[in-house]
């Protein structure tokens, strides 16, 4: 286990500096992720374009963490400040307990709205 997997577990806040890759593209998209102060880029594999930008107050990572994929972009954090992680099995137990309609919708929603594959 590794300190981001252990750090998800215990919902405790990760402070991050200029730089710190929060994950990378092909890593397993496993938790969820809430910027308590700073920002982050989601950057392409190759770090050449930025994608989406996440400020302070933002949660991310819910469609890619509901539909099963890898990241397929990096996350790089700007500044210095902290993000939560929130593990997505949680979310995912959740939905398991939903009726099948709705758990189909969810699924076709979250597969639309994740952050494309990035070159």
């Amino acid at each position: 286990m590794n300190i981001v997997e252990f750090t998800s577990l215990s919902n405790k806040p990760i402070r991050m500096i200029e730089g710190e890759i929060i994950f990378q593209a092909g890593d397993p998209a496993l938790n969820i992720c809430f910027v308590d102060k700073g920002r982050v880029d989601i950057i392409t594999r190759d770090g050449e374009k930025r994608l989406r930008t996440y400020d302070a107050g933002s949660l991310f990572g819910i469609p890619e963490v509901m539909s099963g994929i890898n990241w397929p972009a990096m996350a790089i954090f700007r500044g210095f400040g902290s993000v939560r992680l929130f593990p997505g099995q949680v979310l995912m137990e959740k939905i398991d307990a939903l009726p099948d309609d709705h758990k189909n919708l969810i699924a076709s929603l979250s597969s639309k709205v994740a952050v494309k594959k990035a070159r």
